[in-house]
């Protein structure tokens, strides 16, 4: 027995060891995109990220942050080697787990064979586990994944190590270990239920169903007690106190708030030292399990003094019991309902009070506004199909089959709960893992993208029909993963085995494998068209599942030992095990995993902000619009001259007050509305009314009414409370040109080009407190500081401005010139060409693409988005009459971004390119375009063609696409003198215009 325990130990050290490497290599040694910009720079700096915060991560993050002894271009790197040990250490525990349980399957001593089928069968698991794809790419990059799931793992391996010693305090420290993981991610709570069910089973004498379900609601509320009443409603009670103590007994912030945690102290040390003098050992250990929760619960503190220390980053503003435990509550994000509520057709019929909000006033708390329950004229249980986003309502129809203006039954709701939320958003991603992966373009129901697919014909065909036969473009994309389903059928042989050998066994990892997973499903209730693929967020239960996939080596053993001797089935089954789980996982997710030398989002952020003007003013929208932004700034020190202001957080007041504080060397915003006039529950809400004013009124004047408290200026509503109203959609500014050669906005050569006034309509039935925020910065700005907007946001960030917007390199500056009614140019086509030019051929640095062993979508996108930026340039500089300079815009163009074509729509980019290069008389570059590009649509149009009618009508957008490049490629060739490459074109062209012709008319 010691020697297996010795021999245990060290595999599973060596499995760290293994699986740290695995992804050392792999890892990004710099950002990443979506949070991880934002998680770097507040770790680094021990910042407050957004809602509901990762205080622990950010501590840790901090620790290693410093490995990078005073190189900023390194913080990321050690902050993604964190996440590179925590997976490592995932995975031991995950090897422990599995022996554990395998082990309860033989005698306390072992034979030899039996302890290394044991082995085998945690190794197994645990590396198929190592090359999971979800599980994969969290452990490379700076996200609370990582550690989530190691405390998950570590969670669930002691509550087995409990049940080998009976030891008490294996239930504290997993008390400890579960209050520690909310501050990082809460998934951990979710192996609550598994362990009561272990604990009931060893407990219990005579188990039963009736008993297992008791375990199981008793788990389920304990799940709960954790999450709403330690995270959420000891916050609010901390709450409620300060708000007597500062508002009744006139006391400073944050008295009410200790007193209540002295006497939260006070009494569970009371209720411990009773449970000891009474000897009442369920209480005890209730209380001190409670105890721990809440101390490792306490990381929260962390957050609520870095919000009060105001730094740079300090979403929400948690600095007081309030704030905070609407940070904790993501108010931020809005309401999900659950069991009852809407349908995405329901109207309001009434809204009801339900509470009233408070906001942190100068010497008490102040009433922000009340809190309100709207009412439906159409609801339903267990709402599924609920989101009123236009958008969203065509996507149900279209995924129900719904006619324009039909209500969903009850039985849509659930075949939409079935298919859409527990198939598709569930179900995808599980096979994703273990069965096989179509490609790495985010899929929204398309049978061409983002699927799943095990590379058996047969079956790939009953879900694909005749698009089971890939095209090119799916087959050489790296996501392209093909598993055969081998990996989930040994986990299915595992899951089998163990419920034949140990049913109470299987039905704690079944629970594990359900609250981590599908339980999610549930609770989440997922809105269609998300922003991104939602993998990552049950990475818990492909942990469960690996666990199965480890029994199923024992399972391949004991059927082969039927046949050959033990020994013999023990190596083959092992062998089995390794190929066809972990090994092909390993082979076919390693191109696409292999982050290494991949530093695309860290140089995008760099050239975007080196897009800017000195001291500029940058409004973007969205995570990584912006995260990456804030890395490069707060780590690196790039450019921090730029003001980065997220649209999407400008709607908060205390937000709006940071802007008006100097940070870095950005000086502060010039932003003259004073506090009271944008804190939180005021001017939230500005609804247009209709006053007839049919001239542009001066938005100076207009902000003035915006933000006036006389009465006379607002408008008395139902309730009748007065709120500000907006009384014209149409606005203009009036232009000083002197001020705009004065502050180097135009030279004075210029100033004929000037517009008098600018003159915009505003686009919506509403505004916000954002929008008060940006009138405020254009009318008090006085053209001092260069104002920019993001080019890769959605058109409403514009606010109506776009025809006075000009691309400097990835972002749009703000520019009072006169247009020309006569040009039809799209906005992303007028460029500050001489500004431009410089900033890409002197400012920029898009190498990255090119030292990449894998470019992601997100990468791809901006790849793609870089050449239109090029070409746009490029175009302009031949009409300005500067070829030289459009030659080295291309040339640059051609030699650092990627060249290679992913889709159809793709090749509109190339076929501008090509037309460029043509213009300049580089025949050679052209033509060599011209045939790859002709190649890639061959392949691509041929593969449409062998396809049903019916699904070549659902491709009729890239078919129209590819006999347009190629007529125009035909056209431009023939120019061009190249007439073999001009016949070869045609004769293409004609054979695919009649073909689709005939199939689908």
């Amino acid at each position: 027995m010691k020697n297996y325990c010795r021999i245990n130990n060290l595999v599973g050290f060596l499995l760290f060891g293994i699986a740290s490497l695995v992804y050392w290599l792999t890892m990004e040694p710099t950002v990443s995109f979506w949070d991880c910009g934002e998680f770097i720079a507040a770790s680094a700096k021990i910042q407050v990220g957004h809602q509901p915060g990762a205080p622990l991560f950010l501590m840790i993050g901090k620790l290693f942050s410093l490995l990078a002894m005073g190189d900023t271009a390194k913080i990321a790197y050690w902050v993604n080697f964190s996440s590179v040990l925590f997976s490592g250490a995932t995975i031991m525990f995950l090897y422990w787990t599995i022996t554990a349980m395998a082990s309860k399957l033989y005698s306390k001593e072992k034979t030899k064979l039996e302890m290394l089928g044991v082995i085998a069968a945690g190794v197994v698991g645990a590396l198929a586990y190592t090359f999971s794809d979800t599980f994969w790419f969290s452990a490379v990059e700076s996200e609370v994944y990582a550690l989530s799931t190691l405390f998950t793992a570590i969670v669930f391996w002691a509550i087995l190590k409990w049940e080998k010693s009976m030891d008490n305090r294996w239930l504290i420290f997993i008390s400890f270990l579960v209050g520690l993981s909310i501050g990082a991610h809460l998934l951990s709570l979710l192996t609550i239920p598994a362990i009561v069910l272990v604990y009931y089973f060893k407990t219990t004498k005579k188990v039963s169903w009736f008993g297992t379900l008791k375990a199981f609601a008793i788990a389920c509320l304990i799940v709960g007690f954790v999450q709403i009443v330690i995270v959420q409603y000891l916050v609010l009670i901390a709450a409620k106190f300060d708000l007597f103590f500062v508002n009744t007994l006139g006391f400073s912030f944050g008295y009410g708030a200790i007193a209540f945690i002295l006497l939260l102290i006070g009494s569970i040390s009371y209720g411990i030292y009773y449970s000891i003098q009474h000897r009442n050992h369920h209480l005890n250990l209730s209380l001190l399990c409670l105890a721990f929760i809440i101390f490792g619960f306490s990381s929260y503190f962390i957050i609520l003094i870095r919000a009060n220390a105001k730094p740079s980053i300090n979403l929400s503003n948690p600095d007081n019991p309030f704030s905070l435990y609407s940070y904790l509550g993501r108010t931020n994000y809005g309401e999900t309902p659950l069991l009852y509520g809407k349908t995405f057709d329901a109207k309001q019929t009434d809204f009801k009070e339900n509470g009233t909000q408070y906001r942190k006033g100068s010497s008490k708390y102040e009433e922000s506004g009340k809190s309100f329950k709207v009412e439906y004229d159409k609801n339903m249980l267990f709402p599924r199909m609920y989101s009123g986003k236009p958008n969203h309502e065509n996507f149900y129809q279209q995924w129900m089959g719904m006619e324009k203006g039909q209500s969903p039954t009850m039985a849509d709701n659930l075949s939409f709960f079935s298919s859409y939320q527990v198939g598709f958003m569930y179900m995808r991603y599980f096979f994703w893992n273990f069965v096989g992966r179509q490609n790495d373009i985010q899929g929204h129901g398309n049978l061409e993208d983002g699927n799943w697919l095990s590379g058996i014909k047969p079956l790939d065909a009953i879900r694909l029909g005749s698009q089971a036969k890939l095209p090119p473009s799916i087959q050489e994309n790296k996501g392209h993963n093909v598993l055969f389903g081998l990996p989930f059928l040994l986990g299915m042989a595992g899951l089998l085995f163990l419920y034949k050998k140990n049913k109470p066994a299987t039905l704690v990892i079944g629970t594990l494998f359900f609250f981590t997973g599908l339980a999610i499903i549930l609770y989440l209730n997922q809105d269609p068209l998300q922003p991104r693929e939602r993998d990552y967020t049950y990475v818990g239960s492909f942990y469960a599942f690996c666990i199965f996939i480890g029994f199923g080596v024992l399972a391949i053993k004991e059927l082969l030992s039927r046949f050959v001797p033990q020994k013999m089935s023990l190596m083959v089954a092992a062998l089995a095990g390794l190929l066809i789980a972990p090994t092909l996982m390993a082979v076919q997710g390693w191109d696409d995993h292999d982050r290494s030398g991949k530093t695309t989002a860290r140089d995008w952020a760099a050239n975007y902000l080196n897009s800017c003007a000195p001291n500029a003013i940058l409004f973007t929208n969205a995570d990584n619009d912006t995260y990456p932004l804030w890395y490069a700034q707060e780590v690196e020190g790039i450019r921090t001259d730029v003001r980065v202001i997220c649209i999407q957080f400008l709607s908060d007041g205390d937000f709006i007050n940071q802007l008006k504080r100097p940070q870095n060397k950005s000086a502060a915003l010039p932003i003259a509305m004073a506090p009271e006039k944008y804190q939180q529950g005021v001017r939230d809400y500005i609804p247009y009314v209709d006053y007839g004013i049919t001239d542009s009124v001066e938005l100076k004047e207009l902000l003035t009414v915006l933000t006036s408290d006389n009465k006379e200026d607002k408008l008395q509503m139902s309730d009748g409370s007065f709120e500000n109203i907006l009384p014209t959609k149409q606005l203009k500014m009036s232009i000083d040109a002197d001020q705009l050669v004065k502050t180097n906005t135009i030279k004075s050569a210029d100033k004929d080009k000037v517009t008098a006034q600018m003159e915009w309509k505003v686009d919506k039935s509403f505004i916000g407190k954002a929008d008060l925020a940006m009138y405020d910065i254009l009318v008090n700005n006085n053209w001092e500081r260069p104002i920019y907007f993001a080019t890769s946001v959605s058109p409403d960030t514009y606010i109506g401005l776009e025809k006075y917007l000009y691309l400097e390199g990835y972002a749009y500056r703000l520019l009072p010139l006169k247009t020309d009614p006569k040009d039809e140019r799209d906005k992303s086509q007028v460029t500050n060409t001489a500004v431009m030019y410089d900033n890409v051929m002197n400012k920029m640095n898009f190498s990255g693409f090119k030292t990449a062993k894998y470019l992601d979508i997100e990468s791809r996108s901006i790849a793609e988005t870089t050449w239109t930026f090029h070409n746009t340039l490029a175009t302009n500089l031949i009409l300005a009459a500067k070829p030289e300079q459009a030659m080295a815009v291309m040339k640059k163009s051609a030699k650092d971004l990627p060249l290679k074509t992913y889709t159809i729509q793709d090749t509109i980019n190339r076929f501008n390119t090509i037309r460029i290069f043509y213009e300049l008389k580089d025949v050679q570059q052209a033509s060599l375009m011209a045939k790859q590009t002709l190649s890639f649509l061959d392949l691509e149009l041929q593969y449409i063609s062998s396809l049903e009618p019916e699904q070549q009508r659902r491709r009729l957008r890239d078919i129209q696409v590819g006999l347009s490049i190629i007529n125009g490629l035909e056209e431009m060739s023939r120019d061009h003198q190249q007439l073999e490459l001009s016949k070869e074109l045609k004769t293409k062209y004609n054979h695919y215009e009649s073909l689709f012709t005939r199939s689908i008319g």
